[in-house]
């Protein structure tokens, strides 16, 4: 028959379907259950043995300052000294109840004295001696035993006191760097040879242009090879008998490139032709390093007598870099000896 009641084996089937699914369900949900409780009273244990953990610990807190903070260091006296004033309201009140008569009371004021006598130099002192910025028009330093203004120190001779000095020696010249402030705040961070900017020799002989090698980067990369580095020595000399003579100007940036050929054959800078039998003045060059380390305020200061010397070491100077920590604007003085 169909459409009519279910059979008896129809209903036990459906109802054993029905309980296997509650059954189903009932484990599920028993398994659900326990893991849960695991997880609720046994919790795990992280593992940050391959992770980065970053913890911020306060410290103490120290201020960085270098020369040139006088006020800094004194802050603190004048802190303690300013908690002194809060005793004044307790006499005043003290006094309005029986000093009616007694108008003599006001003496407060030796107490107010104290506070006073620290604050005025701490900040008035540093006014004088430092005022930071670019090197003024009128900086000019005369002679070599002049002074130079260092941070927080005042006029501090060049080499002695507070001031930093930097003596270098090269191909037969010397350089000295001074910079107004200590050893721990200001320094120089990169230097360039200067003589690698200095006047060509105006006659190279025919042996030492044949000398001119490969450039090879140690221990064997070739980087320039020798006859292209002879085509771009020929672009500013000219062969003329037994010899090569000079016949243009080489510009400031091309220089270093033709040094390094003639000292790769053999040619000895130290006697180079620009200072051999002549008598050349210290070229001196004053200048300025930023609390951003940037250097400011350049400035020729004494001649060596002849101005293309003096526009190499000019070059060659600014390619250098300096380090300041010390918050203000440092002076310096640059000497080339030849």
């Amino acid at each position: 028959m169909t459409g009519g009641a279910p059979t008896y084996a129809e209903r036990e089937q459906r109802k054993r379907t029905i309980i296997s699914y509650a059954l189903a369900l009932g484990i599920y949900a028993l398994l659900f259950g326990a893991a849960f409780l695991f997880d609720l009273f046994h919790p795990q244990n992280l593992d940050f043995s391959n992770k980065t953990l970053i913890v911020n610990i306060q410290g103490p807190v120290v201020t960085d300052v270098g020369k040139g903070s006088p006020v800094e260091k004194k802050e603190p006296a004048v802190v303690a000294e300013k908690p002194a004033p809060p005793p004044q309201p307790a006499p005043k009140q003290q006094t309005q109840v029986a000093a009616q008569s007694a108008p003599a009371i006001p003496a407060p004021s030796p107490q107010a004295e104290p506070t006073p006598a620290p604050v005025t130099p701490a900040v008035q002192e540093p006014v004088t001696p430092w005022t930071p910025g670019e090197r003024g028009p009128g900086s000019r330093i005369s002679s070599s035993e002049s002074s130079v203004l260092s941070p927080g120190e005042g006029q501090v001779p060049w080499g002695t006191g507070e001031a930093v000095r930097i003596t270098k020696a090269e191909k037969g010249n010397t350089v000295e760097t001074t910079l107004g402030g200590s050893s721990e705040t200001v320094g120089q961070s990169l230097y360039v040879p200067i003589y690698l900017g200095m006047p060509l020799p105006s006659v190279v002989p025919v042996e030492l242009f044949n000398a001119i090698p490969n450039e090879i980067i140690p221990p064997s990369t070739l980087v320039t090879s020798a006859d292209s580095r002879k085509r771009a020595f020929l672009n500013y000399y000219t062969k003329s008998g037994n010899e090569y003579r000079l016949m243009n100007a080489v510009p400031l940036e091309v220089r270093e490139k033709l040094w390094e050929m003639l000292e790769d054959a053999g040619y000895d800078a130290e006697r180079a032709d620009y200072k051999t039998g002549r008598t050349l003045n210290p070229v001196v060059i004053g200048f300025s390093v930023t609390k951003d380390r940037q250097l400011r305020g350049v400035e020729l200061l004494q001649s060596s007598g002849d101005s293309d010397i003096d526009a190499a070491v000019l070059y060659g100077f600014k390619r250098s870099s300096f380090w300041n920590k010390s918050g203000e604007t440092i002076q310096g003085r640059f000497v080339y000896r030849f």
